[in-house]
């Protein structure tokens, strides 16, 4: 089994999360970028209000496992996303539920 990072914005709190899954919280985009960069699995990123899309989008691009965006609000469904595009799936208005639900297709869970 992989290990998974969730990175978080750094005021919200994370889900319950099975052993062995690591919770970084960032207050930056500089610090999800930084974060990014040391994942050696699977990400479930959650960076909403943070900023730096197109550097935040291009670490994600780098990362040797899977990455799935976690939106906590609802998308519009017009707005164009790098770092969506960048990621392997986006997970979008479930709000920590949607965490949760990334964890566990990372990790392969049913």
């Amino acid at each position: 089994m992989a290990a998974v990072l969730v990175i978080l914005p750094a005021d919200a709190a994370p889900p319950p999360l099975p052993a062995g899954v690591e919770a970084r919280a960032c207050a930056s985009a500089a610090e999800v970028v930084a974060a990014l960069g040391r994942a050696t699995g699977d990400v479930a990123l959650c960076a909403d209000g943070l900023g730096g899309e197109a550097e935040v989008a291009e670490a994600v691009a780098g990362v040797a496992g899977t990455v799935i965006q976690v939106a906590l609000e609802a998308w519009d469904g017009d707005r164009h996303s790098a770092v969506s595009a960048a990621c392997a799936g986006v997970i979008a208005g479930f709000g920590m539920a949607g965490v949760s639900a990334a964890v566990a297709l990372l990790r392969g869970d049913r």
